[in-house]
């Protein structure tokens, strides 16, 4: 699939089965450059497994990201996420699926402020999602050094220059923010040896949106998406809410 959002061309990839069920939109969170862990094929493998599990999946690397064009901001994210999720759902045979975003991290509130802004999907499954943004809105200098040294991401010159107004976006893209307006089936996954979004995250997340399911795996890190009990997790409750 072709992803052009904002006229930035999106490097992204689907895996379709026969006669998919429905669909998987899967959203990244901010990358890291530290190298990756032996055996980690990424979201085009996790794109294998939903499909082996009968769902379309759709991966798209967010602007600023690897080999996708942009500079990086959250707000271009929830563009880009719902951006995708309109490829997708121009597909015909995708067209009349039902639709669920699977958010990682910083994607699982990229994710719910997207759906809350109007993304068509039938339900949402966050990974480890931020419940908020802890230092990014309050202190740009350090958010800017966090996203070009450790993410290793590019940001806009004015950026560059004057962070506030690129730091303002994280007050309003937040998992807390938009999940209590949402009438859809949530889940809320998280582990309990997360040392990069601590747990209590979840139980914020919860709190505003009662109605979501919450399922806690001992001893699992951040990258649930490695995660083999988080991976079923997720396709059973696609199959019992969507199907």
């Amino acid at each position: 699939m072709e992803i052009v959002s904002d006229g930035n061309r999106l490097r992204a990839g689907s895996v379709i089965p026969e006669e998919p069920r429905g669909l998987a939109v899967l959203l990244h969170g901010i990358p890291s450059t530290a190298p990756s862990a032996p055996g980690d094929a990424g979201y085009p493998a996790l794109a294998q497994r939903f499909a082996l599990g009968g769902w379309a999946a759709l991966w798209v690397d967010m602007r600023g990201v690897r080999a996708s064009e942009g500079f990086f901001s959250i707000e271009g994210w929830v563009r880009d996420a719902t951006t995708a999720l309109d490829v997708a759902r121009a597909d015909p045979e995708l067209h009349d699926l039902p639709a669920v975003f699977v958010g990682s991290s910083a994607g699982g509130a990229v994710a719910t402020v997207a759906t809350r802004r109007g993304a068509r999907v039938d339900g949402l499954a966050l990974l480890a999602a931020p419940a908020s943004w802890v230092s990014f809105g309050s202190r740009p200098d350090q958010a800017v050094a966090r996203i070009t040294g450790e993410a290793g991401m590019t940001l806009a010159p004015e950026v560059l220059q004057d962070p506030d107004a690129w730091a303002a976006e994280f007050r309003d893209v937040t998992t807390v923010g938009a999940i209590g307006d949402l009438d859809i089936p949530i889940l809320v996954l998280h582990g309990t040896a997360d040392t990069v979004v601590p747990i209590g995250h979840a139980e914020v997340i919860a709190r505003a949106a009662p109605h979501a399911e919450v399922q806690i795996f001992e001893g699992a890190e951040h990258q649930l998406r490695r995660d083999e009990r988080a991976v079923d997790a997720v396709l059973a409750w696609m199959d019992r809410v969507l199907t």
